[in-house]
């Protein structure tokens, strides 16, 4: 495999997914911790119709959803929030970040996937031999819109720490990488 085609693979570590209260808009979206894996999948319905010219086909309506998988810890307020809106049935925003330096667009944004919906399902995964975990499935209402979405250097934060310096904060010399 030459270098050119190693450098253009996505890594799917690169790609995470953000969450908000559709009420909460006042507030910027927040991402799950230690998110594992998610799946971010369309469908939709295909009826095959036999004639006496061949078969056709008449697409049904478009179906999304998001299956989520993370690691769950002691003190996640979203992984809360999350789990209450599950319960009280709350609408909610979703983002899917690509968090790639080369493909950030002229306005510093990254591409993204934006959808609203509902999670319909949420388990605490607990055994004996491995970390407890959580899953769930957000299932979208309409069709998910592509962009492009900023992220704040909070949430920038919350993906991966930024290089500090050995001196203390705010001291010459202490600028982010």
């Amino acid at each position: 495999m030459s270098e050119t085609a190693i450098q253009s693979v996505l890594e799917g570590k690169n790609k995470i997914l953000l969450f908000r209260k559709l009420a909460d808009q006042e507030n910027q979206a927040a991402k799950l911790v230690f998110q594992t894996s998610h799946t971010f999948s369309y469908s939709r319905e295909l009826e095959t119709i036999i004639t006496k010219d061949g078969t056709i086909v008449k697409p049904g309506e478009l179906e999304s959803e998001v299956s989520i998988e993370a690691i769950q810890t002691k003190k996640d307020p979203l992984a809360a929030m999350l789990r209450e809106a599950v319960i009280k049935g709350e609408k909610l925003e979703i983002w899917e970040v690509t968090v790639d330096q080369e493909l950030k667009n002229d306005e510093e944004k990254y591409p993204a996937i934006y959808a609203q919906g509902y999670l319909g399902s949420w388990e605490d995964v607990s055994s004996a031999e491995e970390d407890a975990t959580i899953s769930s499935t957000f299932t979208v209402e309409m069709e998910p819109q592509f962009g492009f979405a900023t992220l704040t250097e909070e949430q920038e934060e919350a993906i991966q720490y930024l290089f500090k310096d050995t001196v203390a904060e705010g001291e010459e010399g202490n600028e982010g990488a």
